[in-house]
């Protein structure tokens, strides 16, 4: 068979957060700059690295968007105007029309452009706070699974609705029951530094995963071939990376990381990290021969 293409899955958060926050407008431009006619008419012709700046010639690309409910996008080349399918109930997911949204990057370029231009648009006035990460991540699993490539996962809200939710309010647990609890109690307590004590227990259990549902996942899909890229802008509350970066480190991504999102703060270097995902050279399989004498 050919080498495995490159392929590139966009999961971009439409909740509230994002559409305010200005991250969604990033993403979308960013993503047109290399789409091979506007990567021309940026006049990257002429530069050295313009191999670089626009897509391979066999890159597939899909979008997904999600918020309380999953949003696949038909990007079939034939069609005049793209078409978005719905999947609202997230006990039972599914993808409508998978082969059309894994598309060429060169063939539905022109879908793709008016899919970008218009995804700002059509979430504008979104007052959505929810957000269901986990199943959208597991919808983007079912659209990958038979060819692998790339997950790039944008998210600004905390997973809290459907399956593999986290907690932002982690800190109220009760430190009595940490695992950790006698490593500092034999040397702090007889001195009275009560409040130390309770301040390092709460420090070690927000660093360590809630739950291992997103590690769990990353056994899964690193059998078919998938990264997860994880692009962390939370505006206001914080998204618990302690229990979603397991998904990241264990399936060979990266996380980018953006505290207290802000468009005027973060925009150039989101679009830069974004455009190095996108173009740095990477090896999407392997072969591994072992010879025995």
């Amino acid at each position: 068979r050919p080498p495995q293409p490159p392929v590139y899955l966009f999961l971009i958060d439409v909740c509230v957060n994002s559409v305010n926050s200005g991250l969604l407008d990033i993403i979308c431009n960013t993503i047109k700059k290399l789409l091979p006619k506007n990567s021309e008419s940026n006049g990257n012709e002429g530069n050295m690295n313009n191999n670089n700046r626009t897509f391979d010639p066999r890159t597939l690309i899909g979008i997904i968007t999600f918020d309380s409910t999953i949003h696949s996008y038909n990007l079939n080349a034939n069609l005049k105007q793209t078409q978005m399918m719905v999947v609202p109930d997230l006990s039972d997911i599914f993808i409508p029309l998978p082969e059309d949204i894994l598309v060429s990057a060169h063939e539905s370029q022109n879908s793709l452009d008016m899919l970008l231009d218009n995804l700002p648009i059509m979430w504008r006035n979104n007052k959505i706070t929810d957000c269901c990460a986990g199943n959208a991540i597991k919808a983007a699993f079912m659209v990958l699974k038979k060819i692998g490539g790339k997950l790039l996962l944008f998210l600004s809200s905390a997973p809290n609705i459907g399956e593999m939710t986290v907690s932002y309010t982690r800190e109220s647990k009760q430190v009595n029951k940490s695992k950790y609890k006698n490593i500092y109690v034999s040397n702090n307590v007889k001195s009275g530094n009560n409040n130390l004590v309770d301040v390092k227990l709460r420090e070690m259990e927000m660093l360590n995963p809630l739950n291992n549902s997103y590690a769990e996942l990353a056994q899964t899909i690193t059998q078919y071939q998938i990264a997860v890229d994880l692009f962390a802008c939370p505006a206001q509350q914080q998204l618990d990376l302690a229990t979603i970066y397991p998904l990241i480190k264990n399936s060979g991504g990266s996380l980018y990381h953006y505290p207290q999102f802000n468009v005027h703060q973060y925009s150039e270097k989101l679009k830069e990290e974004l455009l190095f995902a996108l173009t740095a050279e990477t090896a999407w399989e392997s072969v591994m021969r072992i010879r025995i004498s």
